[in-house]
């Protein structure tokens, strides 16, 4: 009995050692990256639904979940958030959203790599930047020589109420943007102009 109850002892001891040993391991090998993703974009409820916070100093990727009553099957969507943005999620009615995952954006450190051709390098050229004149007033500069359409948003001081325009600005120019009272403007996003 005494046999049986040793090896049954040692056993125990064996997988409980073997269970702390791949616990150490998992938390070793995960990214830190990945931790610090997590805490900077987050889900917040807005009065007609949520929108995706991303408080990141970066563009992030960001996965929802979202689980409706008597619907089994959740519905996952992914959204490219820009850095230090609000974007506005389509979901509506009942039902829990959360965030599956954060990733960094294709060419950011951490982010996804190029496995055909991992030399070549495929960085958009950023055309246009907000920034500020010498008088102070806010402006959409255009670097390229192509026109170039940019959505800002104008937010309170709190962040909310944010408020979106979109902007056509020719190649090479810079257009004045009015602040109508919002205590911050951000760049939303760009596209190639409309033809």
């Amino acid at each position: 009995m005494e046999k049986k109850l040793s090896i049954f002892a040692f056993q125990a001891e064996f997988f409980a050692v073997l269970g702390l040993v791949l616990l150490m391991t998992l938390l070793w090998a995960l990214p830190v990256e990945a931790a610090v993703n997590t805490r900077c974009a987050r889900l917040a409820p807005t009065g007609g639904g949520e929108v995706i916070v991303n408080e990141c100093d970066r563009c992030r990727i960001v996965k929802i979940t979202r689980k409706r009553p008597g619907n089994s099957v959740p519905v996952s969507r992914t959204f490219n958030v820009p850095a230090k943005s609000t974007f506005p999620v389509p979901f509506r009615g009942p039902g829990r959203s959360r965030v599956t995952s954060v990733q960094a954006c294709e060419g950011d450190p951490g982010g996804a790599i190029e496995l055909v051709n991992p030399k070549a390098k495929k960085k958009a050229e950023t055309c246009i930047n907000l920034k500020r004149n010498l008088r102070g007033a806010i402006v959409l500069a255009n670097s390229c020589s192509a026109c170039k359409a940019a959505m800002i948003e104008r937010q309170d001081r709190s962040g909310t109420n944010g408020k979106r325009q979109v902007y056509k600005i020719k190649g090479l120019a810079a257009i004045e943007v009015p602040q109508l009272g919002a205590a911050k403007v951000g760049l939303v996003g760009t596209i190639d102009c409309p033809k």
